[in-house]
């Protein structure tokens, strides 16, 4: 992922962008535009925001898990997370092998 500083958008470096969601998800039967494929990531992002929020003990409002969805950060953070949880389940999917 890239930092737009002042950018009030998410670009990604590797993997698909909310136009090739939305054209695949149409061509799967659910019609989508681009804006629908970005709305539905970040509702899903503040749902897993808040979950965190409160195995930590603390309370996020809607409002304040939002902001932080829709920052360049926790995108990056994120996107580390994803990778290592990734490369954990690639090592236990060789070990059973």
């Amino acid at each position: 992922m890239s930092t737009n500083k002042g950018a009030k958008y998410i670009t990604l470096d590797e993997g698909v962008d909310f136009r090739t969601i939305a054209t695949k998800m149409t061509g799967m039967g659910y019609q989508m535009n681009h804006a629908t494929a970005r709305n539905v990531l970040l509702a899903g992002m503040v749902k897993f925001l808040q979950n965190i929020a409160e195995e930590f003990g603390q309370s996020l409002s809607q409002e304040a898990a939002r902001q932080l969805a829709a920052t360049q950060d926790i995108h990056n953070v994120l996107a580390d997370v994803l990778e290592l949880c990734a490369e954990e389940q690639r090592k236990q999917l060789s070990k059973t092998r």
